[in-house]
């Protein structure tokens, strides 16, 4: 499953390494590891794990998580002006905090919410920074589809046509409009996003140039690509060698018992995912396992779980401590699974939008974390191809034509290159597989456009430089984003 949100913050008065502290049910964290590849839907699960913890110990939660109000907003931004289309409107979510600003002239700092309920934009650090630092308003939308900014009553395959990027991007625009009217802002407008977020961040610059003199997309996808193998290929290179190879036995004992029905439901009600019905979801399942425990700092207590097992043992030493993790988090085999997306009630996405992202991977950006075709280098059953995906979309909605990443980024990322997009500040971790779908100071891109402004922070992860993780590369961009903030704000 996949996703791209990241906002990672609780003030001063709560340490992000403390906070992993009350998360964790082992003995240790690997720090460097605590935030790698957030790109996935389990780090709103991730998050919410960590503010469950936070609350039960007292901690102080960020300000901004209740909605400031709604707006009427337009259902489909592109029918034809005065048609009876044109009038249906939703209601949408909208966050102001005015705590920072100094009038109605001040700065404004529009945080981008991604697939998910919309927290507020309090819940970024380096948003709290900024508006603090400059005399900002801080404001955010909830994303349309995500947490109860519902067009429709369900989520019917045939009422989430109006879920895309374009329709997104417009509702910004909208909400800034209403925004200015309602307060009277007169202020600059600068837009900050992470992981998907933050691709939205920079194409609502490349579309809307007028509205917003500035963007950082953190840790953002820009490109659009079906078959992402590098997230497995980042997996098996980042865990050791024995760790490695005690995943791979375990996948070849799954996969074999999964040739037998008998053997099928035992090894099933092992993992408890006796409900997820399709044998590759199942191993898309433990894959996933796998994947969360090295995301999230669990890496040395899964791999020595199932490296220390006798030979006989491991699968059930993979189980046990993949299912400990998936119950830290909150989350089930079942809901981990594309059949846990299969349900249409928009109250079941109240944690995580499952079903709206999935639309989204199959209809504009696919993302697809496919096994590595190298099978030195990978982490996950070989049955986890892209047609296993596509095979996805058409159990999920009914979509039987392959995700047409190519329109997507002809619409999207091709206009990047073009030397009138300026004033977007790219930020990737090093250590961030989705940084392959992002742009970086040696990107083609790069050369066509030299306006744009890129940073590769060393040892960071996805979306570190949003939240409170500290290092000396993630000063440094920070102090970047600054710095262009300022210059974007003090030109004519």
């Amino acid at each position: 499953m996949i996703d791209a949100l990241c906002k990672l913050s609780y003030g001063p008065a709560m340490n992000w390494l403390f906070l992993v502290s009350f998360l964790s049910v082992f003995s240790q964290i690997t720090p460097a590891l605590l935030s790698d590849a957030h790109a996935d839907t389990k780090f709103l699960l991730y998050q919410r794990a960590v503010r469950a913890r936070a609350l039960r110990n007292g901690l102080t939660l960020p300000v901004g998580l209740t909605p400031t109000g709604q707006l009427d907003q337009v259902r489909d931004h592109f029918s034809k002006a005065g048609s009876a289309q044109a009038k249906i409107t939703f209601k949408q979510n909208y966050y102001v905090d005015d705590t920072f600003a100094k009038g109605p002239d001040s700065p404004v700092i529009l945080y981008l919410c991604g697939e998910g309920p919309c927290e507020g934009p309090a819940s970024a650090t380096l948003v709290n920074t900024i508006a603090e630092k400059y005399g900002a308003y801080r404001v955010a939308l909830e994303h349309r589809y995500y947490g109860t900014s519902q067009p429709f009553t369900d989520l019917e395959s045939k009422h989430l046509t109006y879920l895309s990027m374009d329709q997104a991007i417009e509702d910004l625009a909208y909400f800034e409009g209403f925004l200015k009217s309602k307060l009277n802002l007169t202020g600059k407008w600068i837009v900050v996003g992470g992981s998907y977020a933050g691709e939205l961040a920079a194409y609502y610059r490349v579309k809307h140039p007028e509205l917003v003199v500035g963007a950082l997309a953190s840790s953002g996808p820009v490109l659009a690509k079906a078959d992402f193998l590098e997230y497995d290929q980042h997996i098996a290179q980042v865990v050791p060698a024995a760790c490695l190879a005690a995943i791979k036995t375990v996948v070849t004992d799954v996969e074999a018992k999964l040739k037998d029905p008998t053997s099928t439901a035992s090894v099933k009600a092992l993992f408890s995912a006796s409900t997820v019905d399709d044998n590759v979801d199942f191993l898309y399942v433990i894959a996933d396992m796998a994947a969360t425990a090295v995301q999230y700092g669990f890496q040395q207590q899964f791999c020595d779980a199932i490296v220390n097992a006798d030979a006989n043992a491991k699968t059930q030493a993979y189980a046990d401590i993949g299912t400990k993790v998936f119950n830290e988090f909150g989350t089930t085999a079942f809901e981990d699974s594309f059949q846990g997306a299969m349900t249409t009630d928009i109250s079941a996405y109240q944690t995580v939008g499952y079903r709206g992202w999935m639309y989204q991977s199959c209809t504009e950006f696919g993302y697809y974390q496919i096994a590595n075709p190298n099978a030195a280098e990978s982490a996950r059953s070989a049955q986890i191809t892209l047609s296993y995906h596509d095979d996805a979309c058409n159990r999920l909605f009914g979509i039987t034509t392959p995700v047409n990443v190519a329109k997507t980024n002809a619409r999207f990322f091709n206009h990047l290159a073009d030397k009138s997009v300026t004033n977007i500040f790219f930020t990737n971790g090093s250590d961030d597989p989705w940084s392959t779908l992002s742009l970086n100071d040696t990107s083609p891109t790069a050369s066509a456009n030299p306006a744009l402004k890129f940073f590769t922070i060393t040892g960071a992860a996805h979306c570190d430089d949003l939240g409170e993780r500290i290092s000396e590369a993630l000063t440094t961009a920070r102090s970047e984003f600054e710095t262009l903030a300022s210059n974007w704000l003090s030109a004519e």
